[in-house]
């Protein structure tokens, strides 16, 4: 199934407010705390800039490809987004090593307290991160053509 949304980000836009990682890891983990948050905002403030790391849902998903645990990753109906199964998770890091985005441990962050890799589950349809964000710095779009 091809990924139907996924959640954009534009750094210039970004005000640094961090928001977006708080509601994410209080919606996810029923705790304000940005390292269990499904999206990143790196912020340089030598450079003045930011980046800001979420899952991108790819259409040909190598994450979903190298996991060895047959339904520790799926795909979302509503959505098409490409999701962990926490509870199938054995927290190997095959999907973390295989994502091409995710020189930094961002996008498929490992969650120490549950033992499971997490990821950007685009909230079923209705992400916090882009109804919280103040300055529309994150969007939530449908994927065109793949």
């Amino acid at each position: 199934m091809a990924a139907k949304y996924r959640v954009e980000a534009d750094p210039k836009m970004c005000t640094w407010c961090r928001r977006c990682e708080l509601v994410c890891s209080l919606r996810q983990e029923d705790v304000f705390n940005p390292a269990l948050s499904r999206i990143r905002v790196l912020i340089d403030e030598f450079a003045a800039d930011a980046a800001i790391d979420v899952c991108r849902q790819c259409e040909t998903a190598d994450c979903m490809l190298a996991c060895p645990v047959e339904g520790a990753m799926a795909v979302d109906e509503a959505t098409g987004a490409r999701i962990i199964v926490e509870g199938e998770c054995i927290g190997c890091g095959a999907c973390a090593d295989a994502c091409p985005y995710n020189s930094e441990n961002t996008v498929i962050a490992f969650n120490q307290l549950e033992n499971v890799y997490v990821k950007c589950d685009l909230c079923g349809g209705r992400p916090l991160c882009v109804e919280i964000c103040p300055s529309a710095a994150l969007k939530y779009v449908e994927v065109r053509g793949g």
